[in-house]
């Protein structure tokens, strides 16, 4: 049966037990004890049984609905703690991916200016760089007593291929 059919069915239970109390009330009143006042009494008892059971049937049905409402609630809330935490989480690895995108840019046009600065030369009226050759003075008076030539070759890979 549904609620609704529930519903109906309390509302005439409630309305037959307003009706059959004041008529019992009436027999009782006039005959005494008697078996219709008696059998009155027993149709009110079981109507108002059933609008009782009908009512205590509603109650249940609407605190397992709530129960089950708040779990959802609670199911929901959980879900979207998470969802936002990895929005949250998300933020962060774009702010993070966007930095060392924003970093590597500003290396990679710093390493292509020195680039186009090589390949276009010394500036005019700049004489040319010297030679990789880098004159080694001694450090102590020994080096020049054994007759040390100071000059090292920094650029060794022209002797490299020779091999």
């Amino acid at each position: 049966m549904t609620s609704v059919g529930r519903r109906r069915l309390r509302v005439l239970f409630k309305i037959g037990l307003l009706v059959c109390l004041p008529f019992t009330g009436y027999l009782w009143a006039q005959a005494g004890v008697s078996p219709v006042a008696i059998a009155m009494s027993v149709v009110c008892m079981v109507m108002a049984l059933g609008a009782e059971g009908f009512a205590s049937a509603a109650e249940t049905e609407l605190s397992q609905m709530k129960a089950q409402s708040d779990l959802e609630e609670r199911n929901f809330q959980i879900e979207s703690t998470t969802r936002d935490e990895r929005i949250r989480q998300m933020d962060r690895i774009v702010e993070t991916l966007s930095n060392q995108n924003h970093d590597l840019r500003g290396k990679l046009v710093s390493i292509h200016g020195e680039i186009n600065r090589l390949q276009d030369g010394p500036p005019p009226g700049r004489p040319p760089e010297p030679p990789a050759l880098r004159v080694k003075e001694p450090e102590s008076p020994r080096e020049e007593a054994s007759g040390a030539t100071g000059a090292e070759v920094t650029d060794i890979s022209s002797l490299r291929s020779r091999r």
